[in-house]
This record gives C-alpha cells, sequence and structure tokens, in this order.
C-alpha cells in the first residue's frame, strides 16, 4: 500500500482488528515513526537517537501527531482503541479526555464513537491541566497515543483528581502502542491502570548514564519538542543510506 492509498482508505473499510505490523506500516508511511539505523552506524553514522519524557534514551520513535493529522487514520485508530474497550468489556464512561499534546485529537474521536462527553485537557508551561473540573462521582476514561513508562499518564490523573476531587477513573490506559513493557501503572492515592493498547512493542531505552548510542557518538535529541527535531532526528542518517 502507498501512501496516496492509505490517505484514501476509508474508516468504514476497516472492519477486523488490525495486526502490528499493519499499525507500524502505516506509520513507517506517515512519517510518524522511526527507528535508530544500527547499520548505518556501523558505517560511521552515528547520527541522533531520542530522549524520552522520562530523561531515558531510546532507538525507536512515534510520533502520533504525524499519524493522526489525517483524519481518515486518526478514526481508523480510534476505532481500534473502542474495539480494545469492548473487548476488555469496558462500558461507556461519563467523559472522555485525550491526554495532550499527542492524544488529544484522538480523544474527541474516541469520545464520539463510545457517545460520551468530552473533557478537554491542555498544557501549559509543559504542564497538563484540566482548566474545568468534572462532577462529584464522574467517570473519565483517559485516551493516551503511546505509553513507556505512565509519566503524562499519571500526571493528567494526578491533575484530574487535584481539580475535581471526587472524580472517578476507568481503571485501563486505552493507547496506540505500548513502547514500555509495562503492564500496569499504579498512581499513588487511585490505585493501578491496566495498559490497554492496540500495539504492543517492546523498544530498547535506557539511562543516560548506560546509553550505547552514546558511546556510539550519537546524540540525544527530543523527537516532539519541535517539527525541526524531528526532520533531524529522522534524517540524521540518510547520508549512509544514499551512499548505498
Amino acid at each position: 500500500m502507498s501512501l496516496k492509498e492509505l490517505l484514501a482508505l476509508d474508516p468504514a473499510d476497516v472492519t477486523r482488528p488490525l495486526t502490528a505490523d499493519e499499525i507500524f506500516h502505516m506509520g513507517k508511511l506517515a512519517g510518524a515513526w522511526w527507528e535508530y539505523d544500527y547499520g548505518a552506524a556501523a558505517k560511521g553514522w552515528v547520527g541522533m537517537h531520542a530522549l524520552l519524557k522520562s530523561e531515558l534514551h531510546s532507538d525507536g520513535f512515534f510520533v502520533s501527531k504525524v499519524l493522526l493529522k489525517h483524519s481518515n487514520l486518526r478514526r481508523i485508530i480510534a476505532w481500534q482503541i473502542v474495539g480494545q474497550l469492548h473487548a476488555a468489556e469496558i462500558t461507556r464512561p461519563d467523559y472522555v479526555a485525550g491526554i495532550p499534546d499527542g492524544a488529544k485529537a484522538l480523544g474527541t474521536e474516541v469520545a464520539e464513537i463510545m457517545g460520551a462527553p468530552e473533557v478537554w485537557l491542555e498544557k501549559e508551561n509543559g504542564r497538563i491541566v484540566l482548566p474545568v473540573g468534572v462532577p462529584d462521582g464522574a467517570r473519565l476514561l483517559l485516551v493516551e497515543d503511546f505509553c513507556t513508562r505512565g509519566t503524562g499518564f499519571t500526571e493528567a490523573i494526578l491533575e484530574i483528581k487535584r481539580k475535581s476531587p471526587r472524580a472517578k477513573f476507568v481503571h485501563y490506559n486505552p493507547c496506540i502502542l505500548n513502547r514500555g513493557g509495562l503492564k500496569k501503572i499504579s498512581v499513588d492515592g487511585i490505585g493501578s491502570f491496566q495498559i490497554l493498547p492496540v500495539v504492543e512493542k517492546k523498544i530498547q531505552d535506557w539511562k543516560p548514564v548506560d546509553c550505547p548510542l552514546c558511546k556510539k557518538g550519537s546524540m540525544p535529541i527530543k523527537p516532539k519538542a519541535t517539527d525541526e527535531n524531528w526532520e533531524r532526528i529522522t534524517t540524521s542518517q540518510f547520508a549512509a543510506t544514499a551512499l548505498e
């Protein structure tokens, strides 16, 4: 399938769960998935590697906004998430919220499919905030783009609880990709949330002091910090490919 064919795909025609290979193929075609090229590094083109929100370093990264900016792909992914929720027998929540920035629009799609109102989470100065609280006892479902260590998910849960102390939660973390190998996220004082991914793929990550890519001379960079950063990391080893 070409990118042109992918962007012409009707969500109504996707009637089954997609495989991990199919999801990653979509990501690669759309320019949303990057992997470190160890072959190029062996030839001296060490390039850059990913610096995660958790401060870990990694050899793979998925930028959801690149994939989800296409309305048909966003709808397809939302239906895949809802399918996982239905399989887990999760009933309609009172509210749905997409964790910013990556899953904000995805949360809108999931809310619409599930017939639930949406709660807007925002980011202010790099911190997740809930501008308007929710009613006492309201049951919220949070949707994420990908999960590594649960840092953003935990921050969102704690912010909602701070603003709306009597809010309740669906104790699942539905996401596109579980890249960290976790099964659950534990949030102090609130409980455990089972990770419910469309795709599960363990991607290598390391503490900075142990990072083998840094030892090769590769520079860590935050892929999502700016559009320029994403361009830089995805093209940092292109020269090796061009010489083949």
